[in-house]
This record gives structure tokens, C-alpha cells and sequence, in this order.
């Protein structure tokens, strides 16, 4: 309770209260009488909760999710393919599966209702963008590849590229594979 409404916690974080085992077994009891949430496997939360009258409980969304293991992992992550794509407002479709790539193990984490993927990546450039409009919209146009860059998403993309500072355009742009690079400078 001291850590906050909302705060993503793990099994690891109470090692120094007792044995791996109780532990465990205090989140399960504590999960069983809905004060906390089991997000994944290890992975739990104290969920918010809103309404005065109707109360209801809000968990934390998938991408917090990923943040939260990324940074108890010490480890960089970034959104890949098609949702980098729906980040970037390319696509409408909501996506089930997150695949995240990084530069830490590659690894599969189960969520209540879907999966997060960590794909490891040596590219390390995708990790030194200054500007995350910049690398979103590099992995998006990835993602959509050539042939699928319609006149709505040149739009949406050149949008997107309005908000990006010209210093860190110029840096970043040298970070985008050619191709992209090439789709970038005609928007």
C-alpha cells in the first residue's frame, strides 16, 4: 500500500521479507482476497480504483506492463511492427499480440489477456534516437513497408514529422535504414 495505487510490483521486489515460497504464497493470499492483481507470471499490481458510488478498478495497460519488466530487467525496449504501426495511427486494428524489440533476452511474457514478446535485436542503433516520434515513425514505415505507404499515411506521417525538432530530425534521420530514410525526406 505504500508504494501507490497503480504500481506494478514483483516476487523479487520482497525477497528480503522471507523465503521465495512465502512470498509467494503471501501474493497469492493477497490476490485471492482482490487486494492486488496478478498481471503475469511474478508480476502483480495494486490496481486504482474510481467512481464514488460504483466503484471500479482500473488495471494498468499493456505497455506499462512491458515498461515496468523493461526497467526491473535494466533493459531497452521498443515497439516493433504492426504496433509500432498503430501507434503511429497507421492502422486501425488493435492489436493482441506487443512484440517489443530490445537488447536484453529474447522472452515471452503471458498476460491475462494477451502476450508481450521481447525480440532481442543487435540493431542498437533503433535504441539512439533522441526523439521518440522519430523512431516510431522509422520502425511504422517499417512495418508498412514500401508498397503500403497510401497518401492517408504519407499525411499522417508528415504530421507526425511537424512535431519533431529540426536538430534532432537532422541527428535521427541518419539512424533510419536508407529506404526510410529515402520516404521521409519526400513527405
Amino acid at each position: 500500500r505504500t508504494m501507490g495505487r497503480g504500481k506494478i510490483f514483483f516476487a523479487q521486489d520482497f525477497t528480503m521479507l522471507g523465503t521465495p515460497e512465502n512470498v509467494r504464497q503471501a501474493l497469492c493470499s493477497l490476490t485471492d482476497d482482490r487486494i492486488i492483481s496478478r498481471l503475469a507470471r511474478g508480476v502483480y499490481c495494486y490496481p486504482k480504483i474510481v467512481g464514488e458510488y460504483s466503484m471500479r478498478t482500473i488495471y494498468p495497460s499493456t505497455e506499462e506492463i512491458a515498461e515496468a519488466i523493461a526497467e526491473r530487467s535494466c533493459i531497452r525496449i521498443v515497439p516493433y511492427g504492426d504496433q509500432a504501426a498503430y501507434l503511429m495511427g497507421f492502422t486501425s486494428l488493435q492489436i493482441g499480440r506487443y512484440t517489443y524489440l530490445t537488447d536484453g533476452a529474447p522472452r515471452m511474457i503471458k498476460c491475462n489477456y494477451t502476450t508481450i514478446t521481447f525480440n532481442h535485436t543487435s540493431e542498437v542503433r533503433i535504441f539512439s534516437f533522441i526523439n521518440r516520434t522519430m523512431q516510431l515513425l522509422s520502425l511504422a514505415i517499417r512495418a508498412v513497408g514500401k508498397d503500403g505507404m497510401t497518401p492517408e499515411i504519407r499525411a499522417l506521417a508528415a504530421e507526425h514529422l511537424m512535431k519533431v525538432p529540426k536538430e534532432e530530425f537532422q541527428e535521427d534521420i541518419k539512424l533510419c535504414p536508407g529506404w526510410v530514410a529515402d520516404i521521409i525526406f519526400d513527405l
